[in-house]
């Protein structure tokens, strides 16, 4: 998991608790003070054993969107991460394999080289090794890898692109996933105007996203989960989400019922709502906790939350003003705040300004 340096800890909460302070003028923090806080985003980490490559990145990116990478030839990973959309779907729930329905809203895949729990809930710490866990789940691509190894092989021009980026044309699961994860390595965005403003360019932002930022890590006490180069502490909270949609949908409750099953989840046959972390861990405690998103390229991933309950980022923005829904086991972080209309569209403004450009790949 991501741990905040001390430092940060002790910036964040030195702003946070100015918030009890009255003041006459909003809180415009200063770039330097944003840059104390917020850092940058640094070298791109990627295994030792999996250095990135320009020819793993183009090899990566061909396998990610060919819909033979799934059991039927319907889907793609791109089906499920489009990106037109900041590489999230543009569905409440993610799309599924034929005859399937899902549960979860489709995560962004922008600066997931950084994320080390991934997915939702964390199940899962390799890039390399997620793309054949989605291969073989019966809720996404539903294939089997020797099929899918077949399929490549056949093909004119596979072997020799994985003989480019390992040396000869054998193609395997491993190959498969490690082309796929260096083709994730290379989604990075920044050069946003919230980092053109962190790097000393005041004009960067306007008024009322200056105004946001200010609310965003004071009043709002948005920084309090998203901080950090990549808006995220990395940790899983529940923040009173409402399940409503889920309950009354029978696909996805099936969906759920699955992937719970699957995880050995005690009384899963019976759920209604999503247990979230407490499926990886089994702990009571983390019933209904969720990855904190990166709010990287926030404005293109709608709808939000991990079940897609809202559409747009002023629901959003609403939810955390009233504290979220009523739920078991939510965090103490989660309460009423005291923000005026004009001040949410501020927020809201804040928000959209931290959509970015993609980073040059490697050559």
């Amino acid at each position: 998991m991501d741990f905040p340096s001390p430092s940060l800890l002790l910036i964040a909460a030195v702003i946070w608790s100015a918030a009890a302070v009255a003041v006459a003028e909003p809180y415009i923090p200063p770039p330097l003070v944003v840059r104390e806080v917020f850092g940058g985003l640094g070298p791109v980490p990627a295994p030792a054993g999996n250095p990135t490559t320009a020819a793993k990145v183009a090899l990566g990116l061909r396998l990610f969107n060919d819909t033979r990478m799934s059991g039927d030839g319907v889907l793609s990973c791109a089906a499920c991460h489009p990106s037109d959309s900041g590489f999230a779907a543009p569905s409440v729930f993610s799309p599924a394999a034929t005859g399937r329905g899902e549960r979860r809203n489709t995560p962004s895949l922008i600066n997931v080289a950084y994320v080390r729990a991934l997915l939702w809930d964390g199940r899962l710490d390799s890039l390399d090794g997620q793309p054949m866990g989605s291969m073989k789940n019966a809720l996404h691509l539903n294939a089997e890898l020797k099929r899918v190894i077949a399929r490549l092989a056949a093909d004119a021009d596979y072997p020799a692109s994985f003989a480019t980026a390992f040396g000869d044309t054998a193609i395997t699961g491993r190959r498969i996933g490690r082309a796929v994860g260096a083709y994730l390595r290379s989604l990075i965005f920044d050069d946003s105007p919230f980092d053109r403003y962190r790097a000393g360019i005041e004009s960067a932002l306007n008024d009322a996203e200056k105004r946001g930022l200010g609310l965003f890590m004071r009043d709002g006490r948005c920084i309090t989960c998203h901080f950090g180069p990549n808006l995220s502490d990395g940790q899983f909270h529940n923040i009173g989400v409402p399940e409503r949609h889920l309950r009354s949908n029978p696909e996805a409750l099936a969906a759920l019922r699955y992937d719970a099953r699957r995880m050995n989840f005690a009384g899963w046959e019976s759920l209604e709502d999503d247990p979230g972390r407490a499926l990886v861990t089994g702990e009571a405690e983390d019933w209904g906790k969720f990855r904190t998103m990166t709010l990287r390229n926030i404005a293109e991933t709608a709808p939000y939350m991990h079940n897609g309950a809202y559409a747009t980022l002023e629901e959003v923005v609403a939810h955390y003003v009233r504290g979220g829904d009523p739920r078991p086991n939510k965090s103490r972080r989660i309460g009423r705040l005291k923000l005026s209309a004009d001040q949410q569209a501020d927020l809201v403004a804040f928000l959209k300004s931290l959509t970015g450009r993609r980073r040059a790949g490697p050559e």
